[in-house]
């Protein structure tokens, strides 16, 4: 079945990447709701414009947690042969509900972040924008604080510049999806003539239309995750392995049948 993807992915004039949280998971990042007794309420409800005026503490310790995790994590297998398969000029766009930007850290430069980017905050007040650890506490206790009921927010959360209040650049629960981001997105799904999902289990809404969008408009469907999607019996293949192990392989199958024609492998 890999000789036929990759045989397939190889000939595309247009293929098209979109990842979820299982893209990146295998690089040790933690999944925030898999630590959910970490947090004195559910993680939804924190990720809010809401809690970030109402429970602002609740709000920029759960942030500062995920940005802190981020940055002790490198991209994986899978990010980094993607990365090789841009450059071959066999990924035309990777558009990504990923907030970690490891597919740019791994060499990807054709992404689209559907949910923002955790690696930037910005000031509300007067815009600027920096590097997320900036929002990090210069303290080692601070998470210790946390669990014990000590924890407030510090001037690590307030703008150098102006002293606004910062905040991650990601979409929170409640907002709509940046319009630049969301119109490449839509774009290049219905361009796309061969399709790949890796690590998304396609639930989340609007986000989960590319793939489906891709299919009407007649590209092939790869789709590549441990649990079943809406849209598995509309893929032409489903792959259930781990991401990194099953891009791995593909990559190695494109890259080599693109260096030696006649090594090519397409049976089954």
């Amino acid at each position: 079945m890999l000789g036929r993807i990759a045989a397939a992915w190889k000939k595309a004039k247009c293929p098209v990447l979109f990842s979820g949280a299982g893209m990146s998971t295998e690089s040790g990042l933690p999944d925030f709701r898999s630590a959910r007794g970490l947090w004195k309420q559910q993680p939804e409800s924190l990720a809010t414009p809401e809690a970030m005026f109402g429970q602002p503490d609740a709000f920029y310790f759960f942030y500062q947690w995920r940005i802190a995790r981020l940055w002790e994590v490198a991209p994986n297998l899978g990010h980094l042969r993607l990365a090789q398969l841009e450059q071959a000029g066999f990924l035309q766009k990777v558009i990504t509900q990923n907030v970690d930007g490891l597919h740019q850290r791994a060499g990807s430069e054709r992404v689209v972040e559907l949910h923002g980017t955790l690696r930037t905050v910005s000031c509300l007040s007067c815009r600027a924008g920096y590097d997320s650890r900036q929002m990090l506490p210069a303290r080692s206790d601070w998470e210790a604080d946390y669990q014990e009921g000590r924890y407030r927010r510090g001037d690590e959360c307030r703008c150098p510049r102006c002293r606004g209040m910062l905040r991650p650049d990601v979409v929170l629960f409640g907002e709509g999806l940046p319009e630049e981001a969301w119109t490449e997105a839509v774009r290049w799904s219905r361009q796309a003539d061969f399709f790949v999902v890796v690590g998304s289990s396609l639930a989340v809404s609007p986000a989960n239309l590319c793939p489906l969008w891709a299919v009407e408009r007649g590209a092939r469907l790869l789709i590549i995750n441990a649990e079943p999607t809406p849209l598995d019996d509309r893929a032409d293949w489903v792959i259930r392995t781990p991401a990194a192990e099953a891009l791995d392989r593909i990559a190695d199958e494109v890259l080599i049948s693109a260096e030696n024609p006649a090594e090519a492998s397409v049976g089954p």
